[in-house]
């Protein structure tokens, strides 16, 4: 099908969660747009412990992913699935569409809510504040039985959009922190972000070298990595040891494309990353099909950098690899188990990628008082395009 669509903008400007986690007594509304409507593209959320900061982007998460899905069977998210939650995540949506520039709002839509009932309105005068012509809304209603019913469309362009992502999923990237894909896609981290060691390598015993390269050639390969073509939503798992979730099997096979897509990938580490410091990849170990991290006279694998080399690396291979011209990033607790000096480098490569990609949205959640201190006093500021917004959750009634 050849695309009548193209997406100009793709930005979150409200989320509302009812009945959802702690978010119980009533709709708890949130605003993503700076004081002058604005959508904001870096944006943090606060929170003691159990207030609801890693729901708000399972949630997110959640209702994105419907996007993807023409006719599910469950949201796989507990309290829309098996309780009475409720959520709507509100878009502005900028498009070029049959030819025509046109701006809409669009709502995502989900939980036990009526057909015709939406947690927030949009009426005229809220749709012209934000430079939009229409209100469109998008999703699926629960009932008490268990099934999940779609909301009918009310324009024409929601089933356009819709058959367009279908269309493109699965489509491989084209480049490697560059995209010629419109589509916008989530891409979710936990806050356990780790680089683990592949299972063969760390839990069976070897008798000799040769016995253990001769089992890594069978257990890895140059192969197409998992969460390689497009998709709405990739939600990377932490925990995983298999060789086709690694990043070990995703540079291999960049080097295998042999584009340039894997200079580009070893360059941004090498000086995002290990630019204090005498480390930096210097290539693939090719008997092993592993990276090889240099350090001084030695020589490692990606499993043996430091917990905060292991966030940063990890982060910015996924995002290169599978970003879109329209991107949100959500990431949980961003400061976990970081020092703060690393915590600054974070912080500050994650503004570097907003400013340096117009269609990036970056949410996250954090503890650190330091970067609360440094973001609090300049958050009406906006430097190099990065518009900062924030929402302290303190009173969830």
């Amino acid at each position: 099908m050849k695309q009548k669509l193209f997406v100009k903008e793709f930005k979150p400007i409200a989320l509302t969660l009812d009945r959802i986690g702690p978010f119980r007594e009533s709709p708890y509304a949130f605003d993503f747009t700076d004081q002058n409507l604005t959508p904001c593209n870096f944006y943090l959320l606060i929170s003691k412990n159990g207030f609801g900061k890693s729901t708000v982007l399972e949630t997110f998460t959640c209702l994105m992913n419907l996007l993807g899905q023409r006719e599910p069977k469950r949201y796989c998210f507990e309290d829309l699935d098996y309780g009475t939650g409720r959520a709507q995540l509100d878009i502005r949506l900028c498009v070029n569409y049959s030819g025509k520039d046109r701006a809409f709002i669009l709502s995502i839509i989900a939980g036990h809510i009526g057909e015709d009932v939406s947690l927030k309105l949009w009426d005229r005068d809220h749709l012209e504040r934000h430079n939009a012509s229409e209100w469109l809304r998008f999703g699926f209603i629960s009932s008490f039985s268990g099934h999940i019913k779609k909301i009918k469309f009310n324009h024409d362009f929601v089933e356009d959009f819709l058959a367009t992502i279908d269309t493109e999923k699965g489509a491989p990237p084209e480049g490697f922190n560059e995209s010629a894909m419109d589509l916008p896609t989530v891409l979710s981290f936990s806050a356990y972000r780790d680089i683990p060691k592949i299972d063969h390598l760390s839990e069976v015993s070897f008798k000799n070298r040769s016995e253990l390269l001769q089992l890594s050639a069978q257990k890895r390969s140059v192969s197409e990595p998992n969460n390689w073509g497009y998709e709405p939503v990739r939600a990377f798992s932490p925990h995983s040891r298999e060789w086709s979730d690694s990043l070990d099997n995703l540079l291999i096979w960049l080097k295998w494309l042999g584009d340039g897509r894997f200079e580009k990938a070893i360059d941004l580490i090498n000086r995002n990353v290990f630019e204090e410091s005498d480390k930096f990849i210097k290539g693939i170990d090719k008997a092993r099909l592993e990276a090889v991290i240099k350090n001084g006279e030695s020589d490692h694998r990606l499993d043996c950098l430091s917990s905060g080399e292991k966030n940063m690396v990890l982060l910015l291979l996924r995002i290169g690899a599978h970003m879109t011209q329209n991107t949100i990033i959500l990431v949980d607790e961003f400061d976990i188990h970081l020092h703060i000096r690393w915590q600054y480098r974070l912080f500050k490569i994650l503004k570097r990628l907003v400013s340096q990609n117009p269609g990036f949205t970056i949410f996250a959640t954090t503890h650190s008082t330091e970067i609360l201190e440094t973001y609090a006093a300049s958050i009406d500021v906006i430097d190099d395009g990065v518009v900062k917004g924030g929402h302290l959750i303190e009173d969830l009634h």
